[in-house]
């Protein structure tokens, strides 16, 4: 339960980040003279809370891989619906300007792959560490 806790944290954290690094890049393109509010940032931190959720579910056992890709896939679609829906509710976008709404499905995707293969080499780090230290408590183990 921890580990999940803190693999969760660390996505909030990569996805917070890159959702501000997008957030500068959009706004300078499309509202390059708005004037922000403090709640902008309580609207990144909630979209990137509800994202880090959703992209931290994963099956406790193991899984094939046509279920792994399955609910991959599903994590990306339930990310779009998330940030599409809180952009139309915060008025991110609007939804009749194309380019806008372009935008923000490639930062979608864009961010998405982001955090994935960062997730991803992390767990595969992990997985080591954890492979060479049940080794090392094996060979401790012989030796008794």
């Amino acid at each position: 339960m921890l580990r999940r806790l803190r693999n969760m944290l660390f996505i909030y954290v990569c996805v917070t980040t890159c959702v501000l690094l997008v957030t500068a890049l959009y706004i300078t393109i499309f509202w390059p003279q708005v004037t922000l509010g403090v709640e902008i940032l309580w609207q990144i931190l909630l979209v990137s809370f509800l994202c880090s959720v959703i992209n931290s579910i994963y099956p406790w056992r193991e899984v094939g891989k046509r279920t792994m890709l399955f609910i991959y896939v599903l994590r990306y679609v339930v990310t779009n619906a998330i940030v599409l829906g809180c952009g139309i509710w915060f008025g991110w976008f609007y939804t009749n300007d194309l380019p806008m709404v372009l935008a923000m499905l490639f930062s979608i995707a864009v961010i998405f792959a982001l955090v994935s293969v960062v997730a991803w080499k992390r767990g595969k780090q992990q997985a080591a560490l954890m492979n060479e230290r049940l080794q090392v408590y094996q060979q401790r183990e012989e030796k008794v």
